[in-house]
């Protein structure tokens, strides 16, 4: 199973891309529409949320009222934690029946609209931000929800940044062309990247490390981070810290493209064998891992912070950042 992360702004068209991606295959599993199921007249979700905040949160017809709720848990930090209470947990309980229903082979798509800003990308393989310039949201936001200019500003601008959304990123798609672009764009993706991606994971395949120097990739530092941020979660309380070592990490040098992570850790790789599979990494032999997606290969070791080998690897790699 590979489960991805699919986020977007308001008026980025995101619904094409998971609409495109569900038509290919894919499981998705939309957050907002859980968010919606869990309050549903008749849930214990609703009969909490009325308990907490009266009955004035109900319309005529006794569902949520969310314009009612909306206007007393955005203004008051406590009441929106009091709610976050009461829907995170029910949220997450639905999110995991429907991961645990999914087929072991699924391309499973969470489509999470504020993954960025809840800080969610490092529980996902890899994360596609679908995008467009505010200018193109304004206008869509206005054709298809009659939204003034003035109010699709103001709630693009209270979303996370475009560089906040291109940190998180692994895949990037542009939502500027027409609608049959951005189809074609995504079935290239399903294709060229993800199906291999989720029968590597299963199969236990490792993309080969290459040898050939490329060009120096100002993108390497931060596709480390967002790697490390994985192994990090995957490993939990084995795992001390992650550090971005070999070529890659010596700023403007040609090197190999492959990034070179050290997991500082006193357990055993055996033991990291499940975790780390689970999230895109499968075991590679010799104590290290590589990573199962065709487009990025990572080369994982893992060692004590005070052994010979973790010395070894964090010596050179400051001996390469002094010699730039």
């Amino acid at each position: 199973m590979l489960r991805v992360g699919l986020t977007g702004g308001i008026g980025a068209g995101k619904s094409t891309v998971a609409s495109e991606l569900a038509s290919l295959g894919a499981v998705i599993v939309d957050s907002d529409k859980i968010a919606r199921e869990v309050v549903e007249p008749g849930t214990d979700g609703l009969a909490a949320v009325v308990e907490a905040f009266g009955p004035d949160v109900l319309d005529d017809d006794g569902a949520l009222d969310r314009p009612a709720l909306g206007r007393i848990v955005f203004a008051d930090d406590e009441a929106r934690a009091r709610l976050n209470g009461i829907l995170h947990p029910r949220i997450g309980a639905r999110t995991g029946d429907l991961v645990a229903a999914a087929p072991s082979d699924a391309v499973l798509v969470h489509d999470v609209p504020l993954l960025v800003e809840n800080g969610m990308e490092a529980a996902f393989a890899l994360v596609v931000v679908v995008d467009a310039p505010e200018d193109v949201r304004v206008e869509r936001l206005g054709r298809t929800r009659d939204m003034s200019a003035e109010d699709a500003r103001s709630r693009i601008r209270a979303q996370a940044t475009t560089d906040a959304r291109r940190a998180a990123a692994d895949v990037w798609i542009d939502n500027v062309g027409s609608e049959d672009e951005v189809r074609a764009g995504v079935r290239a993706l399903w294709h060229d990247r993800l199906v291999p991606f989720e029968a590597a994971i299963r199969a236990g395949t490792v993309t080969p490390w290459p040898e050939e120097d490329v060009a120096a990739d100002p993108t390497w530092p931060d596709q480390a981070r967002r790697l490390a941020a994985r192994l990090v979660l995957a490993g939990r309380e084995h795992v001390d810290r992650v550090e971005h070592v070999g070529p890659t990490a010596a700023p403007g040098g040609s090197a190999p493209d492959v990034i070179d992570l050290l997991v500082l850790s006193d357990a055993s790789p055996d033991e990291l064998a499940g975790p780390f599979g689970g999230i895109g990494f499968p075991t590679a032999g010799d104590g290290r891992f590589g990573s199962a997606d065709p487009v990025r290969p990572v080369r994982v070791t893992v060692a004590p912070e005070s052994s010979d080998v973790a010395g070894g690897l964090l010596d050179a790699r400051e001996r390469a950042r002094r010699a730039e």
